[in-house]
Parts: structure tokens; sequence; C-alpha cells
């Protein structure tokens, strides 16, 4: 007699198990299947240089698994790879919508003729370039130096008047500024704020002894500069 409560317990617990047992295999058995469909995907977000199409045909065939299943980072990440994609987020949106959210390139310069730099220098390169952009160009991995470079110089000379369209490093390391009325400026490759510095003090004497548009200033003489000026017709 004295046993009985213990079997009572025994039996309660037997019964539990089986129960859970059978919750078990009745969720394995459950019928396979796609929870929560994807119905909607939507952009939004900067869109005026990104074109929806090609935005849809990046997440095109990326879409299996539902809401749920969806692979949001890859999806991310082939929408970051459209040229004028700056960066991109993807979020689930309860019940069945994906929402992708783009953040569209901001061009600063052209780099080296076929392509563009943002102002973090990165560099990405779309069918079509807009105008009225500087040119900047320089060897593989320079791109972040010629930018620092051309902002230094933009704000150096802007006080005279010169407005610099162009800036170039060659191979050799040595630099070259283009101003938009076509003149140039010779850097060299050493002690380039020294000699702009040079040039930025002399320039006030000379513009009014001359009136007339820079062809060509060389920078390269320790303690001077060669000046040569536009002739009529250039």
């Amino acid at each position: 007699m004295k046993f009985r409560p213990y079997r009572r317990w025994l039996s309660v617990l037997v019964l539990v198990l089986a129960l859970a047992g059978a919750g078990g295999l009745l969720l394995a058995k459950r019928p396979s299947g796609t929870p929560l469909p994807l119905e909607t995907v939507r952009f939004d977000g900067e869109l005026g240089r990104v074109a929806e199409e090609d935005l849809r045909t990046a997440v095109a065939g990326l879409l299996e698994g539902g809401l749920l299943g969806v692979d949001v980072g890859r999806i991310r990440r082939s929408v970051e790879a459209l040229p004028w994609v700056a960066a991109a987020s993807v979020r689930r949106v309860w019940p069945d919508m994906l929402r992708i959210t783009v953040e569209q390139q901001q061009p600063v310069a052209r780099w080296g003729g076929a392509a563009l730099m943002n102002a973090e220098a990165r560099i990405f390169r779309p069918r079509e370039l807009p105008a009225g952009l500087p040119s900047l160009a320089g060897p593989p991995g320079s791109a972040d130096r010629v930018l620092v470079r051309y902002g230094a110089l933009r704000r150096a000379l802007a006080p005279l008047g010169f407005e610099v369209t162009g800036v170039t490093l060659d191979e050799r390391r040595a630099w070259t500024v283009t101003l938009a009325d076509g003149g140039r400026l010779r850097l060299g490759r050493e002690d380039i704020e020294a000699r702009i510095d040079r040039f930025v003090r002399a320039w006030p004497r000379l513009s009014r002894a001359q009136n007339q548009r820079i062809a060509l200033v060389d920078l390269r003489y320790p303690n001077g500069f060669a000046l040569r000026w536009q002739q009529d017709g250039d």
C-alpha cells in the first residue's frame, strides 16, 4: 500500500513522455512547404540613377525560401554590386514583403577617364558618366591619395581665381594640375606644398603685370618657377 503514490507518479511521468514523443512525431510529419511565402519586393531610398530594372535583375533567383528563409545578406551584396549603388539594406516586413533600401553613389570626380569616384575614393564604373566633374587619374591604388591632393590644391588655388578641373599622378609619382581655362601646373614629385605656396605668394604680383591666361607653370625649380602664357587663339 505504501508504494501506491510512487506508482501514481510513475504513471503520470510515462504519460507525459508519451505525449511529448507524439508531439515530436506530429511535427516531423507536418506537410512540408514554404512558410510565409514572399509576395512583394519593395525598392526605396535614392533611386535617381539606379534603374529599377537593374535592381530586379540583381535579386532575381535569390527570393526562394519565403520571408523567413530568404538570404538577405546575399541579396544585399547582389544589390550593392550595381555600379550606382553605394550601400543597401534588406529588411523583412511581416507578413509577406521584402523591403530593399538603396543609397545611391554620389560621384565627386571622374577617375582615369572611364570610371567615377565618390567622396570616400571608392571607384565605380557605370555605363554612362555625368558631365561637369573634375578629372583625376593615377596608378592603381592611388585613388585616395589623388583625391586628397585634389582637395588641397583646389582650396589653395581658389583665392587666386583658379578652378582646378584635373589632377594627375603619373607612373613616376609626379603631379600635374589642369585648370578650367586650359592652363597646367607641373608640380613634380617633391615639396608639393612648398611649391604651391611659392606660386600662391608670387601670383598677385604677376597677375597685375600680365593680364593673360596661363599656358604652363613649371614649379619644379628649387627657388622659383617658369611660366608660359597662352597665346591668342590657343
